[in-house]
C-alpha cells in the first residue's frame, strides 16, 4: 500500500500543531518545517479544518492548532480522510477500470481485506502516541532552525 503525499503532510501537520500545545502556529511555520509548499500545506490544512481537526485563525495574528486533543486523533481516520476517494487498485474504481478479469479475480476480495487490515491497525495508533515520550521527533520539530510557533492566551492574543 502506498501513502499518498496529502495524507504524508497531513499527519505531519497535525504532528508539528501536537508537539506545539497551546500554540499558533502559522503556515508558513508548519511548511519549512513539513517541508511542503505552502499552497498544498494550505489545501491540507483547510480539509484538516473542514474535518475538525484543526482550529484555524486568519489575519495577522491568525494560525493553527489542534481542534481536538491529541489523544482522540487517530491515524487511521486521517488516513481514510485523504486516501478514501483513492482506489487500492484499478478494478475498485468504476470509472477507470479497465481489468476485463474483475468479474472473475480472487485477488479483489484479498486486496479489499488487506487494504482493511491497513486501516485496522493505525486505527489502534493516536496522534499523542505518536509524539509522546518521542524526544527524537521533538527535537526535530523544536530544532533552532525550525521556526517555533508563538504563544496564546485564551483571549486569542499573542504574547
Amino acid at each position: 500500500m502506498r501513502i499518498t503525499k496529502r495524507a504524508n503532510i497531513a499527519t505531519r501537520v497535525l504532528m508539528y500543531c501536537a508537539a506545539s500545545p497551546g500554540r499558533r502556529i502559522t503556515k508558513t511555520d508548519v511548511a519549512e518545517a513539513c517541508n511542503a509548499s505552502e499552497h498544498h500545506l494550505g489545501q491540507i490544512v483547510n480539509q484538516l479544518a473542514q474535518l475538525g481537526y484543526l482550529k484555524t485563525w486568519r489575519g495577522r495574528y491568525g494560525g493553527i492548532a489542534l481542534g481536538r486533543p491529541a489523544e482522540k486523533i487517530l491515524i487511521g481516520e486521517v488516513f481514510r480522510a485523504f486516501e478514501s476517494d483513492l482506489p487500492i487498485a484499478e478494478c475498485f474504481s468504476n470509472e477507470t477500470n479497465t481489468c476485463p478479469l474483475v468479474n472473475g479475480c480472487r485477488l479483489r476480495p484479498a486486496l479489499a481485506r488487506a487494504g482493511e487490515a491497513f486501516y485496522q491497525v493505525l486505527d489502534t495508533i493516536t496522534l499523542a502516541s505518536l509524539i509522546d515520550d518521542n524526544a527524537v521527533l521533538l527535537g526535530l520539530l523544536t530544532e533552532s532552525d525550525v521556526p517555533r510557533p508563538r504563544s496564546l492566551v485564551t483571549s486569542g492574543t499573542f504574547v
